[in-house]
Order: C-alpha cells, then structure tokens, then sequence
C-alpha cells in the first residue's frame, strides 16, 4: 500500500498527549448504575488490555530497530510511547472501576511476567513474528473490547481516552498494513520460516497466553459475552478478512495465515470458557 511516511510522521508528532490531561479522580459517570461485579469485570477486561499495550509498546520497540525506512523508525519510536500511553490510561481508567492489578487472576499474572521473558534478549525473529501478529489485537481492541466498554457505560473521560486512543490506533494499523504488504512483496526482509529451536523457545509463552486468556475470560465472563456479541462478532471478523485489501500481500507471509489462524483459536477458546457457540468467521482471502 502507498503511505506518506513523512505525513504519518508529522501526525504522530502532533497527535501526542499526555494521561496528566486528565483528572482521574473524576467519579466513574453512570458506575452508580452497574453492580459490583459488572464494574469489576470490566474493570478487569481494561487492565487485561492494559497488559496487552505493554507488549505492543515493545513490539513497535522493536519495529523501530529492524525496519529500514529512516521514518518508520521515528514513527515506531513515537508508536512504542504511545503504546505505553495507552496501558498507563487503562491502568487510570481500571482504577476508576475499583480494579487494580493484584485483583487479576494469577495466571493472568503469570501470563504477563512470563511475556517479560522474552523481551530479555529480543531478535529480529521476535520482530517479525509479534509485528505480524499485533494487527489482529490492534482490531480486536478497536472492535471488541471499546464498543463493550461504551455499551456499559456513558462516561465523558472514558470517551474521551478512548477516542483518543482510536486516533493513535488507526495511524498503528496503517503502518501495520504498510509493513505486511512489505514484509509480503519482500521489500522488507522477512524469514517466515522458523526452525525447531525457535519453536521451543516461545512455545511455552503460547501456553501461558492460553492460561491467561482463560482465566480472564472466565473471571469476566458476562463482559466477555458482551464483547462477543453478534455485532461486534461481524465487525471483528469483517476487518479481519479485509486486512488483505489493505494489504494485498500479506496473505502470502506465513506468520500472517498463522496469525489469522490463532485468532480463531483464541476466540473458541474465550467463548467455550464462559459458555459461548463457537461462531464461523469470514476468512480472509489468500494468495493465489
């Protein structure tokens, strides 16, 4: 796809804030109306996605080390600190629900120190497969998670973090789309192909996400039946089977069928954990 770098540069640039805009002890608008434990679930879901930005931050930490466009790597550089923005507002906005980080589960928890181990000596294989897959978490968020969330409440600060976050987002996912179809033209070096060491050695993070994921689901399980509503369902599954007309190459990069795959094993998984019908998602075209 064709992207004006410099633009999405300078937009970057401009579009920068800080959390410190906000006043956090600003009452939850409409939390009167929730039960307690539909603000802890959703205040759980927003700290769950929290820790997701985190690894994003280094995701795109480490897109600006490999990429070799001289303002990719700015804009990467810009999209790390926005990432952590993000987590630290969720973490703001988790706090206004009632929820901290100690009311996670443990595997959950375990989840995200062990994710922490693989950031210890990153390389270029870690880039390329987190870089491939962040797309799909990046319209998960965007498509799952926010509409749940302004489904349950109308709160002015809520809204207002989240569209600011939907801006920064929508600049990530132009750049994800930009580094797929390089990455698929081969413009950008790409192995998709990994050996059996690099199998063992993010095996057991797969293990753990699985852990994790299960555990938040059925701790939140009503949210999560919320969020995989038949809408939001279409809407995720929509945009992810029109990643390729963004990207018309990325269906030939292995990592990315793979990523398309594990979405749809992550969703069985978080609906059979709370009780959900496995639905039929769209799938994306491939390469001829």
């Amino acid at each position: 796809m064709d992207l004006d770098l410099s633009h999405v540069l300078e937009a970057t640039k401009k579009g920068q804030w800080s959390v410190h805009e906000f006043d956090w002890d600003t009452p939850l608008q409409g939390g009167d109306t929730l039960t307690a434990d539909e603000k802890r679930q959703a205040g759980l879901m927003i700290l769950f996605t929290a820790g997701l930005e985190m690894q994003a931050a280094k995701i795109f930490g480490l897109c600006a080390k490999y990429v070799g466009d001289k303002h990719a790597r700015q804009i990467y550089e810009l999209f790390e600190r926005d990432e952590n923005r993000h987590a630290e507002a969720e973490i703001l906005m988790a706090k206004r629900y009632g929820v901290t980080w100690k009311d996670l589960p443990l595997a959950t928890k375990w989840l995200f120190e062990a994710l922490k181990l693989q950031w210890v000596a990153p390389s270029r294989v870690l880039h390329e497969m987190t870089s491939t897959q962040i797309v799909f978490f990046e319209i998960g968020l965007d498509s799952l998670l926010i509409p749940a969330l302004k489904a349950t409440v109308s709160d002015p600060l809520q809204a207002e973090v989240f569209r600011r976050i939907d801006v920064d987002e929508s600049r990530h996912l132009a750049m994800d789309y930009w580094l797929l179809e390089r990455r698929g033209t081969g413009a950008e070096p790409s192995r998709d192909r990994f050996g059996a060491r690099d199998i063992l050695r993010f095996a057991p993070f797969s293990l753990f996400m699985m852990a994790g994921f299960t555990a938040v689901a059925r701790e939140a399980g009503d949210f999560i039946r919320k969020m995989n509503g038949p809408e939001n369902q279409k809407r995720f599954w929509g945009r992810i089977g029109s990643i390729p007309d963004k990207a018309p190459a990325a269906p030939n990069l292995r990592l990315y069928r793979q990523g398309v795959q594990m979405q749809k094993f992550l969703q069985r998984t978080m609906r059979r954990a709370v009780g959900m019908k496995p639905v039929s998602p769209q799938e994306p075209a491939r390469a001829a």
